[in-house]
């Protein structure tokens, strides 16, 4: 399939997600982020800097505090968590108690102007340099540069507008909230855009991309470009799913509901 922009138009209406509900969790501060780890522990990143950890019932595990939000964070398979600072350019990772293993400091060899940072992997990185608009997968054990691509300033204008980027399934994914998700392959080429202005987050669920639409979530499938949609209840500011919960974050509150995909 070519061209950047492959977006089905018609989308399949399915029943609601909403289940039964297992808990509330109140929180001090707003929250900037929610996400999943592989086992299914959610993570909240709140404004006043904590990171809390909870279990899939809503029990708190573990909690930090950091000076600076994470431009970027990813608890993985929950072993080993990775966050990325933009303005001291370093990447950290900390253990399921959240104490820091290895602290690593961007090398100015790698990138002029480093915007965004992701893992790929145990020992690489994607890396967006702002300054070239250059897309680079870094072998962080060997410091080397395994794949290096500039993506095309007329297909994503200005690269700060970019706000998050993962690695999943073998793909490299942008978000830019005025244009949509940019999806590129393990070589850095760019293969197709979700054409949709507003998402603020988006997640993975087996082989399925999802994002909040108002009050529905949008899933497209990585593989088949097949496009679902389900109506959710209620108001939410983010949406996490893992095989067995769905996780609803408000701008002070988690609900917490069983699940089944």
């Amino acid at each position: 399939m070519k061209g950047s922009v492959l977006w089905l138009i018609l989308l399949i209406a399915l029943p609601s997600l909403a289940q039964q509900k297992i808990n509330t969790i109140e929180t001090v501060d707003n929250i900037v982020y929610a996400t999943v780890d592989r086992p299914g522990d959610v993570y909240l990143v709140l404004k006043n800097g904590q990171i809390q950890k909870f279990d899939k019932n809503g029990k708190l595990l573990v909690a930090t505090k950091r000076e600076e939000i994470p431009t970027l964070f990813d608890p993985r398979d929950g072993a080993r968590l990775f966050a990325y600072y933009r303005k001291p350019q370093q990447y950290d990772y900390y253990n399921p108690s959240f104490e820091t293993t290895a602290s690593f400091r961007i090398d100015p060899a790698f990138a002029i102007d480093p915007w965004l940072i992701c893992p790929s992997g145990d020992h690489k990185l994607w890396l967006l340099d702002a300054a070239d608009h250059s897309l680079k997968k870094l072998n962080a054990r060997h410091t080397e540069v395994e794949v290096e691509i500039s993506i095309d300033s007329t297909l994503i204008g200005d690269a700060t507008a970019f706000t998050t980027m993962r690695d999943y399934q073998g793909f490299v994914f942008l978000l830019h909230p005025e244009k949509g998700i940019y999806i590129f392959n393990s070589l850095g080429k760019h293969i197709r855009t979700i054409p949709e202005k507003g998402i603020q987050h988006f997640n993975f669920l087996g082989e399925e991309l999802y994002f909040l639409r108002g009050d529905e979530l949008l899933f497209f499938n990585l593989f088949s470009a097949e496009n679902r949609r389900v109506p959710l209840e209620g108001n939410a500011n983010m949406v996490v799913l893992t095989d067995e919960r769905m996780f609803v974050a408000g701008p002070r509150k988690l609900d917490i509901f069983e699940f089944r995909p």
